[in-house]
């Protein structure tokens, strides 16, 4: 009965994935072009102005930028299917979950971005310190999406209308994204900034991507806080998803 479940889940989901993903991919390629605009651009102009002195830390942030951009802008989908299609009342009426229709979605978003992520993650793996750190970025990498996505849908729910999610998003987006220490050294910020920042999950990404390329990172950091904290955060945000998200209409 459980591996009966499970295969139905999976199966939900990569026909959601199909159907917002892979379907619009076909019929407009170009997506994937515009989807990767964003990070490109904030590393083109960081190359630019730093002579590539700075070219991993730019890329370390483009990464995490990226990664946080396509998490939310789930969010933004969900609201659409939800108040401008209506197609999310057909998987409330269905056997689909709540989760399987989010990991569905945060499938077909990270196939628009699945292009800038490899030249983002290739570029990242050519300033690793060790191959052995391989793992590790993707692991990080992994939690980024995750969290990321969970927030996305979480967030959505809670939205009426698409000005409002978009305007949420794009806020956040730069709350995780710019504001922390992702496309800089934390050591940069003030000291007490920098206790501040330890409470943002992006700033561990950036900082355990950082610490694989061998970058310094503050002595009182570590490569197991930075997981932990993202951890933390991806199952916070999953459980918000699973029992806080207005799935249903009241």
């Amino acid at each position: 009965m459980i591996i009966t479940k499970i295969k139905n889940a999976v199966m939900q989901t990569f026909l959601i994935a199909y159907l917002t993903g892979i379907l619009w991919l076909k019929r407009n390629p170009l997506s994937l072009i515009f989807s990767a605009i964003s990070p490109f651009s904030l590393l083109f102009i960081l190359f630019i102005i730093s002579e590539g002195r700075y070219l991993p830390l730019s890329i370390t942030g483009s990464l995490v930028m990226a990664l946080v951009g396509y998490g939310l802008s789930l969010g933004q989908d969900i609201s659409f299917y939800k108040n401008e299609y209506k197609i999310q009342d057909v998987f409330v009426a269905s056997p689909v979950s709540p989760i399987t229709y989010m990991i569905g979605l945060a499938i077909s978003q990270i196939l628009f971005g699945l292009p800038a992520l490899l030249v983002l993650i290739t570029l990242a793996t050519f300033f690793l310190s060790s191959y052995i750190y391989i793992p590790l970025l993707l692991v990080t990498i992994f939690l980024v999406w995750g969290s990321m996505s969970s927030m996305g849908f979480f967030l959505s729910t809670h939205m009426l209308h698409m000005r409002n999610v978009s305007q949420i998003i794009s806020f956040v987006n730069v709350i995780l994204s710019i504001i922390p220490p992702v496309f800089y050294s934390i050591e940069r910020l003030p000291i007490q900034f920098q206790y501040a920042a330890y409470f943002v999950p992006t700033t561990h990404a950036s900082l355990i991507i950082q610490s694989t390329m061998g970058i310094s990172t503050p002595k009182e950091w570590s490569i197991e806080l930075g997981l932990l904290v993202q951890v933390l955060y991806l199952i916070g945000f999953v459980f918000l998803a699973k029992v806080k998200a207005l799935w249903r209409e009241p």
